[in-house]
């Protein structure tokens, strides 16, 4: 194995480790092929084991290698903006911790003074950290039901994405309008439309580094079967910038596979194919694909934890890997003896995960997918432990300050009014199909008079094998 050069003797051009993506100028670099960055030897060996960095994605070269980095603005930042936007994040996510509807308006309010604060930075890292800050902003407004304010932030976002010349964050983007599209798919055509023409007649920002100013655009839907996939259109768009940007560096092995600038994070990576397997999943659309996407979200999560940097926190990458499993295992479960078993174990795994976390509403999603086990053929959750997984989930409810009666028990969310003739429909089987819209939301009453949303009541036959009551299983 070749040699690290001392950090003497490192370039300025080096952005980023080959193995675990780590961010900075003092890295130590391969002897050898002097093109390839590493932060320590054991992430040289993490690339040349598993990033097939060794024979010829290693070969020597006996010039000074290139800068990989796209050109930058030379203007220094503000720090005191830089911190005033930091402290503002920081404020947000310490509110969305209480698990309430006050904690998320404030929120959403610190969220949209941080993206104010990056305005007045302004160039590529000004556009990058508006665009995160109103891709955060957008989650919050989708759970407070402002679905028109949410495809707007998600747009915006979009926009400044490709202002920043960032492939990482514009693949979050992607992602972040995918899930403003699930909700409310007319309301984020609508606001892509103006977008779209607030661009041409101000012409597309470019703060210097890549041009995206064509990269991840969707087609606007024209028809009303083209707006029920517009969710689908961006998630595709999402996992296939990231594999052409790849397939663009070199390669998995390539030194700038992991650049985070050129070439989507791990994080973006996992976030887009996760995304997309619980699109196609929802839809009731290529399982055997969603499976795969949902396995190498996980597997991509995984990395991302194993490779994080010490001391920094890894609670977000912990929730989306307990989120991705939980889905995972919702679709496993209503297969044979193999799927069951792969299906509890991720499911299991997860609770553990959102637990340690104290994410009620995780864990309340999770104890859903796990009370459902105890109807398949081929389980170990046995009746027993169905019911206690049933009472701690009544218990998540309560703890987020919603009652039980109030709510659907499969997505958590409050219910609506039941529709005129719902008891009727629900029982004489009616009410299937899983395509999102306007009837997702109406409530449906089971014989039994436990009431769901149609929608998930939907979902959650497709991935069953017994009618049954969610809640009580008669």
């Amino acid at each position: 194995m070749p040699d690290l050069l001392t950090p003497a003797a490192t370039f300025e051009s080096a952005t980023s480790c080959l193995a675990c993506s780590k961010n900075g100028c003092k890295l130590l670099l391969c002897s050898r092929c002097r093109n390839a960055w590493f932060c320590s030897r054991k992430c040289q060996v993490v690339a040349r084991k598993e990033l097939g960095h060794r024979g010829a994605n290693c070969r020597p070269c006996d010039r000074a290698p290139p800068s990989t980095a796209p050109s930058q603005p030379s203007t220094p930042i503000d720090a005191a903006k830089l911190r005033r936007y930091a402290n503002l994040n920081d404020e947000a996510h310490t509110a969305l911790m209480a698990n309430t509807r006050i904690g998320n308006l404030a929120a959403v309010k610190k969220f949209r003074e941080a993206a104010a604060v990056a305005d007045l930075i302004g160039g590529a890292d000004g556009a990058y950290l508006r665009a995160h800050a109103l891709q955060a902003l957008s989650s919050q407004l989708s759970c407070l039901g402002d679905n028109a304010a949410a495809a707007s932030a998600a747009c915006s976002s979009l926009r400044e994405a490709r202002a920043s010349g960032n492939r990482t964050t514009l693949v979050c983007a992607l992602s972040c309008c995918g899930e403003a599209a699930k909700k409310a798919p007319s309301e984020m055509a609508s606001a892509e439309r103006e977008s779209r023409e607030q661009e041409r007649r101000s012409g597309s920002s470019s703060y210097g580094g890549l041009d995206l100013s064509q990269e991840g655009r969707v087609s606007l839907p024209t028809t009303p079967s083209a707006l029920a996939r517009l969710r689908l259109a961006y998630n595709e768009a999402a996992v296939a910038l990231c594999d052409e940007a790849l397939a663009a560096a070199g390669g998995r092995g390539s030194p700038a596979a992991n650049d985070g600038w050129r070439v989507p994070d791990l994080q973006a990576k996992a976030q887009a194919r996760g995304y997309l397997g619980d699109c196609l999943h929802g839809m009731g659309e290529e399982r055997q694909r969603s499976l795969e996407l949902l396995r190498q979200a996980v597997v991509l999560w995984r990395q991302v934890l194993r490779t994080a940097t010490p001391g920094h926190s890894t609670k977000d990458a912990q929730q989306m890997l307990a989120d991705q499993l939980s889905s995972l295992g919702f679709l496993l479960k209503a297969g044979g003896f193999q799927e069951t078993a792969e299906a509890e174990a991720c499911l299991r795994e997860a609770l553990a995960l959102s637990e340690g976390l104290e994410d009620v509403w995780l864990t309340g999603k999770i104890l859903r997918y796990l009370v459902s086990l105890g109807d398949e053929q081929y389980t170990a959750v046995g009746p027993a432990e169905a019911e206690a997984f049933r009472s701690r989930l009544k218990q998540c409810l309560v703890q987020m300050g919603r009652e039980p009666e109030t709510n659907c028990l499969i997505c958590l969310e409050p219910l609506a009014p039941p529709a005129d003739g719902a008891a009727e429909d629900a029982a004489s089987g009616g009410g299937s199909g899983g395509a999102s819209g306007p009837s997702d939301s109406c409530v449906r009453v089971m014989p039994c008079n436990h009431q769901f949303h149609l929608g998930c009541l939907s979902t959650w036959r497709r991935t069953t094998s017994n009618y049954v009551c969610p809640l009580c299983k008669q």
